[in-house]
């Protein structure tokens, strides 16, 4: 597989992955509830309990092998990743709380009502406490932060004490706001699966590693044969953490085989650059049509939308969340998908990360000298257009001088001279 195609298979799984965050969420919200039951309406309700292995799973790999050198280098490399999620988090969580108040609490934005409508001290319970599909952002900086303090640790007791968190978050009652906890809880393993294991994962990925098929295939229908068998809800939840794990490597595997090549690569790749706006603003924006366009159930249910509704919505509410994102990042609201240039800078002046950083293929060029670093996320991970490559380090005599040359490129985000590069 070439290094365009390493690039590629990489964002389209990305954007695979969110892309099957939004349907589903565009199936619980916008669909099953305003179109007559039938046999579509139980087909993409199977498709969103069918996927659940494969979204969250896959997602969180992703986000760790992308920043697994960074998280090996230390906290010098990872503070500005963390501060990132963080300061998007806080953000988005305002504007999820801003919306609510204006337009009151719907769907998305319910968790943020007290007892009597919209209260201030649940948004602010949310800043420990995640309860809205920001959990992952959230996550991000909780996962990120964890491995960077245990890195030291041996990689298999990390994985064995997250197998263990994993699986008894099956076990937490979906009570007082606790479900999203969950979330970090147990995706947590997935996460630290993708960053410990970046090096041989993403190498057998690339050449399409039989032996990892296969054993991947085996551990996903085995768990899934037993736990139908057994018909034990704990049975469940303990091979979920290996069923789960199948399942992710199962995907990138597939998507990795699809982007050999081939338009159908290039244009998830190119959705996969992108998917930070619209995973944080894909509720808003259902939300918003529940609250401000009347009769959505006649419109929901015109012919196209009645048979395959989800997916249509689901890339609609994509390409207006990409549309509005490339608008913003015009203007000084860019802030809203990164921190705040000045505090970037601070970050990076230090950093010590030792990865390169090249330009995606495709990647889209600075904005006004200024491009968003939705990349330190994990989601839209191409820091405009740039990720930390793995390669071997070579000419290490070279190394203090092309660090300050790597870390100069970044916060000044220009491309890196080829020398720099080696």
């Amino acid at each position: 597989m070439s290094a365009h195609d390493r690039v590629v298979w990489i964002d389209a799984a990305r954007g695979i992955c969110v892309i099957a965050v939004v349907t589903m969420h565009a199936t619980l919200s916008l669909y099953l509830y305003h179109v007559p039951e039938d046999a579509a309406t139980s087909f993409w309700a199977w498709t969103a309990d069918a996927m659940t292995p494969f979204r969250m799973p896959g997602l969180a790999m992703l986000s760790g092998m992308l920043l697994a050198r960074r998280i090996q280098a230390g906290w010098p490399a990872v503070r500005a990743a963390v501060a990132n999620s963080a300061w998007l988090y806080v953000v988005w969580l305002l504007l999820f709380a801003l919306f609510a108040w204006e337009a009151g609490a719907s769907v998305w934005t319910a968790q943020l009502a007290g007892g009597d409508g919209f209260a201030w001290e649940a948004v602010l319970a949310q800043l420990v406490l995640p309860r809205t599909v920001l959990w992952y952002v959230f996550a991000l900086a909780v996962w990120t932060a964890l491995l960077t303090s245990v890195r030291r640790l041996p990689p298999s007791v990390v994985i064995g004490v997250l197998v263990a968190v994993s699986i008894a978050s099956r076990y937490l009652a979906p009570e007082d706001g606790d479900a999203q906890i969950r979330n970090v809880l147990r995706y947590a393993l997935f996460f630290a699966i993708g960053a410990l294991g970046a090096g041989r994962l993403r190498a057998a990925i690339d050449r399409g590693d039989r032996r990892l098929l296969g054993a991947a295939l085996w551990v996903f229908v085995g768990a899934i044969a037993i736990t139908l068998f057994s018909r034990s809800d704990d049975v469940e939840h303990v091979l979920s953490a290996p069923r789960d794990a199948a399942a992710g490597i199962l995907l990138l595997l597939l998507v990795a085989r699809v982007c050999r090549g081939g338009r159908v690569g290039t244009a998830l790749g190119w959705l996969g650059r992108r998917t930070l706006p619209v995973y944080v603003m894909h509720a808003l924006l259902f939300d918003a049509v529940l609250r401000y366009v009347p009769g959505w159930d006649a419109v929901v249910g015109l012919p196209v939308l009645d048979t395959i509704g989800p997916l249509v919505l689901a890339l609609a509410a994509a390409a207006v969340c990409v549309g509005l994102y490339e608008l913003v990042m015009r203007t000084p609201d860019r802030v809203l998908f990164g921190l705040p240039g000045a505090v970037r800078r601070r970050l990076l002046a230090a950093r010590t990360d030792p990865a390169p950083v090249e330009r995606a293929a495709g990647a889209p060029q600075p904005i006004g000298g200024v491009v968003a670093q939705p990349g330190r996320l994990g989601l839209d991970l191409g820091e405009g257009g740039r990720r930390v490559a793995d390669r071997e380090h070579r000419h290490r005599e070279h190394e203090p001088v092309r660090r300050r040359v790597l870390a100069d490129a970044v916060d000044q985000q220009r491309p890196l001279p080829a020398a720099a590069e080696r």
